[in-house]
């Protein structure tokens, strides 16, 4: 299965340098072997700086560009576990000790998983080398989009699954 999500331009950055392996979520809206396509969101630009700083680069170096479809990754393995666990199995490969600290990395974890989660092992990840920005998606698909939060294969809209169909034809540099 195909899906497309949004994601925070710090998490992608640290996607796309090799900084982090595994993308959390509350419920389990990928298996094994999925393709997941990455729409740059917005996000705290204060975070994305504060980051790029601890790597030693600006903004001008950035691999991601907001408001596009930038690349992704093959969904590995699928982890289920309670909150602990899963914070033990992830927290220096999810980013969010990386990008938050240590404490505030664990809080905003607890927040958003409350007492269970699942982690995704992100695998082969790749970058476009055309991303693909809402202005050409509003060009090419009648569509304005904001920020996606999650389309996937299932889907019924035609556009959605043309979409799909192109991102899976661009051409792609694996990382």
């Amino acid at each position: 299965m195909k899906h497309v999500i949004a994601l925070h331009q710090v998490y992608g950055e640290l996607i796309f340098r090799g900084l982090k392996y595994h993308e959390i979520r509350k419920a389990p809206v990928f298996r094994e072997g999925d393709t997941v396509f990455l729409y740059i969101a917005r996000g705290d630009l204060s975070v994305l700086r504060r980051t790029l700083g601890k790597l030693g680069l600006t903004e001008e170096q950035v691999l991601t560009k907001r408001g596009s479809i930038v690349g992704g990754f093959e969904v590995g393995e699928v982890i289920k576990a309670d909150f602990e666990t899963l914070w033990e199995l992830t927290k220096d490969t999810s980013g969010l000790s990386f990008v938050y600290g240590e404490e505030e990395g664990k809080k905003w974890l607890k927040q958003y998983i409350k007492e269970y989660g699942y982690a995704f092992t992100i695998e082969k990840p790749f970058l476009f080398r055309e991303p693909l920005t809402r202005e050409k998606m509003k060009e090419l698909y009648g569509i304005h989009v904001e920020g996606i939060i999650h389309l996937s294969s299932r889907t019924r809209k035609p556009w959605v699954k043309t979409l799909l169909e192109d991102l899976t034809a661009r051409e792609v540099h694996f990382i």
